[in-house]
């Protein structure tokens, strides 16, 4: 099986996937794979025919490989491709419809609403978070503690995305929850240095610390534990999927949103959660690989 890796494309978080894309790349060449690595452009379709690819690894971010674009391609050349579907993906990417779906099926989730226009008003109190509704790695999110700040965070979201989700802001811990196959893994908190976990705090050196395990009770634990499952079943997503939570300070886990490309460097909060639980990254990589074909 010729497996292509698919990273780059043109979204916001581009380069994130590049670095996603070479690390998934190199662990399947570590495991004696024939992969080869493939920078998505317009000519993607041609490219993998060009390369007789077998297997696509989806390492893309955002917009373009993360929201179902990529997946229906996959699924009209009749290519095999990583994680979700089409319409898995899409509604994952999409943090308002993911959050009505979980909310209705009893997934404690943030008050929120969306807005098109900077002029919106919100019925919410604040502070609230906006953030573009269909986008990632916290690109054009903002933190608004009062009225004036509200139509400037708004036209940032929507300069990323056709829409911005408002989200009622709750302090707490922030932790995510892995699932792979059929069980959630160990759970991680996030420890940001800045006001918040943004870009430069995901991505940037000494921008956050993680730690395993998350220190919160123990009930919290099995409840993000069964909500991270019951997201990834509810919105249909397939082999694995991160959930996103923030733990108030009554215990009470709040879904996020949920990734169902997560990123996947050897650093990242998935292949961290994945070694406590005994899998190496080649063999997370190719533990993906084979849940995503059964």
């Amino acid at each position: 099986m010729k497996i292509g890796v698919l990273y780059g494309g043109w979204s916001d978080e581009a380069e994130i996937s590049r670095r996603t894309g070479k690390a998934v790349l190199n662990a399947l060449k570590s495991a004696h794979q024939n992969a080869v690595g493939i920078e998505v452009s317009k000519n993607l379709p041609q490219t993998l025919r060009k390369h007789s690819i077998d297997f696509c690894f989806i390492a893309l971010h955002g917009k373009y490989g993360e929201d179902g674009t990529v997946q229906g391609l996959c699924e009209m050349m009749q290519i095999p491709y990583s994680g979700s579907g089409v319409l898995a993906s899409a509604l994952s990417m999409n943090k308002a419809a993911a959050k009505t779906i979980l909310k209705s099926c009893g997934v404690p989730t943030a008050d929120f609403e969306v807005a098109v226009s900077p002029k919106h008003q919100t019925r919410l109190s604040f502070p609230v978070v906006v953030k573009p509704v269909d986008g990632g790695s916290a690109i054009g999110v903002t933190i608004v503690k009062e009225s004036s700040q509200l139509p400037p965070a708004l036209r940032l979201a929507l300069k990323h995305s056709e829409s911005a989700l408002i989200e009622k802001f709750v302090p707490g811990i922030e932790v995510t929850a892995p699932v792979l196959g059929d069980r959630t893994l160990p759970i991680v908190e996030i420890v940001s240095t800045r006001s918040f976990y943004d870009y430069q705090a995901k991505y940037a050196a000494g921008g956050s610390r993680h730690v395993l395990p998350a220190r919160i009770p123990k009930k919290s634990e099995s409840q993000i534990k069964n909500f991270a499952l019951k997201a990834h079943q509810a919105l249909g997503c397939r082999a694995f999927s991160r959930s996103d939570f923030i733990v108030a300070k009554n215990g009470k886990p709040y879904f996020l949103e949920l990734n169902s490309v997560p990123g996947m460097t050897e650093t990242s909060l998935f292949p961290e959660s994945a070694k406590a639980a005994g899998y190496s990254f080649p063999k997370l990589i190719l533990k993906m690989i084979e849940l995503s074909q059964s």
